[in-house]
């Protein structure tokens, strides 16, 4: 049976299934939809000189280009209709030769892959800890978190999202992450937390306000708990 997915659905199973970021834009650049962080790996000056070289892409610009960082991650961008540029342009990444390899691997898990969804039924993979064992709903509610953690997402937001009933996904979540939705939500930040901790420029008033805290004492607190040390002495011990 032939299956029509929303292109947003799409966007988010591409990327639970691959682990490598996909998101559209308009001929003009606005982000249409994605999946995944296009900026988790840095790259950040590479990804906005994609993005500015395919904009205007109705106007004879690329219909195709991969470019790559010194790091040997890519970004490749192609027109959704070649035969209609004003229709916009997919952009993959960043992924790296090794993403390349592991997706050719014959051992690769497919189950509740973008893929074998619809023949996956009640069988679970034989890899050991494979990543992509998730449901396909839980996965779409660890993407989702990994790329709005800045913002005040709550528990009734996603379930929402995911159109499953609020006390269903919260079993369904502990279940298979082993944390609760709230746990999740706060390992997330906190080890995004770290990278601008390093930052020694940045209080920590505004590392907290920037991975979606609004209390630098509710932010420290969590911290020392998971951490076993305060956000201060960690950016001293490093």
């Amino acid at each position: 049976m032939l299956m029509i997915q929303n292109p947003r659905d799409m966007a988010q199973d591409f990327y639970s299934s691959t682990f490598i970021p996909v998101s559209a834009y308009s001929c003009e650049g606005e982000l249409l939809y994605q999946g995944g962080d296009p900026y988790r790996r840095g790259g950040g000056e590479i990804f906005e000189r994609l993005l500015e070289r395919m904009r205007g892409s109705s106007k004879g610009g690329y219909s195709s280009l991969t470019l790559s960082s010194e790091d040997s991650y890519s970004y490749t961008a192609s027109s959704i209709n070649p035969v209609r540029p004003k229709d916009g342009f997919v952009v993959i990444g960043p992924y790296s030769p090794e993403d390349i390899g592991r997706l050719c691997r014959p051992e690769f898990c497919k189950f509740n892959n973008l893929l074998f969804s619809g023949f996956s039924g009640g069988s679970h993979c034989t890899l050991k800890d494979c990543k992509g064992c998730y449901s396909l709903k839980i996965r779409r509610a660890l993407d989702f978190i990994d790329t709005h953690y800045r913002d005040p997402i709550t528990l009734d937001e996603v379930a929402s999202r995911l159109e499953l009933n609020k006390c269903y996904f919260c079993t369904l979540f502990k279940q298979e992450t082993g944390r609760t939705f709230t746990a999740h939500l706060n390992h997330v930040r906190i080890e995004k937390s770290k990278r601008y901790l390093l930052q020694g420029n940045r209080s920590i008033l505004d590392v907290a306000l920037t991975v979606g805290y609004t209390s630098q004492n509710y932010y420290t607190i969590t911290f020392k708990k998971l951490m076993n040390m305060t956000p201060m002495e960690f950016r001293r011990s490093a």
